[in-house]
């Protein structure tokens, strides 16, 4: 498998050029070739993990997570109509396996109850303040998607602080959220509050790019080749 062999380093550039043309094609392509050339990065991502196959924990948890970031791609990416509420739940999914891994990183069982009691508490004040904010409004859909926001956030906060051993990890993540806050925003100019002509969030959501697959597909290459140590194999916690 490619942690065992001397072309490590290649492969990885090889993929990581190969995100860099589908990334071009996301925003040059048109028609159905948007769909092929926007699934392949997530596709591509994905089967780059599992050629670096290796029996460890941390390795299993990031090909989950970016399985169930495929899942919910084909059902908002690939179908049509769209199914954002089962392509949220796939993402939720994604966000506790990438939890977890930053969760077993953890060096003390303290570290480990304060990392899970401040998510507990992330999590439960997004959801209060869901149903604060959109009272009526507020369904299934809202509800899992803050939810995932909330655990997003979270992962970022202490992939960061693990940032010594997580950095390609962190800034992936990071990028992830750039692009969920702009799907976000998009989502709820769309469906639960009226975003003005002229501000600078109409501005961001008709900028002429496809402004989240600029974070996007970067998100997903970091978040594929975080798990490979360039200085031996791969991840082995």
């Amino acid at each position: 498998m490619l942690n065992k062999t001397k072309y490590k380093l290649h492969v990885t550039f090889a993929f990581l050029a190969c995100e860099a043309i589908l990334g071009v094609l996301v925003q040059t392509a048109s028609g159905g070739w948007v769909v092929v050339t926007s699934y392949a990065c997530v596709v591509l991502a994905c089967l780059f993990v599992l050629s670096c196959y290796e029996k460890s924990r941390v390795y299993f948890l990031t090909q989950i997570g970016l399985i169930c970031t495929v899942m919910a791609d084909l059902f908002l990416v690939v179908m049509s109509p769209i199914k954002q509420l089962p392509a949220m739940i796939f993402f939720s999914v994604t966000q506790l396996c990438y939890f977890l891994r930053l969760y077993y990183n953890e060096g003390s069982r303290r570290a480990r109850v304060v990392h899970c009691a401040i998510r507990g508490a992330v999590v439960l004040v997004a959801m209060v303040l869901t149903l604060i904010v959109l009272q009526k409004n507020t369904d299934a859909l809202s509800l899992v998607s803050l939810f995932y926001y909330a655990n997003l956030i979270v992962n970022i906060v202490f992939a960061f602080v693990q940032f010594k051993k997580e950095s390609i990890l962190a800034i992936g993540l990071l990028l992830f959220l750039l692009c969920d806050t702009i799907i976000g925003l998009d989502v709820m100019a769309s469906s639960y509050i009226p975003i003005a002509d002229g501000s600078l969030i109409y501005a961001i959501l008709h900028s002429g790019i496809n402004l989240a697959w600029v974070f996007y597909v970067p998100s997903q290459a970091l978040i594929a080749i975080s798990l490979i140590d360039f200085k031996g194999s791969t991840q082995s916690n």
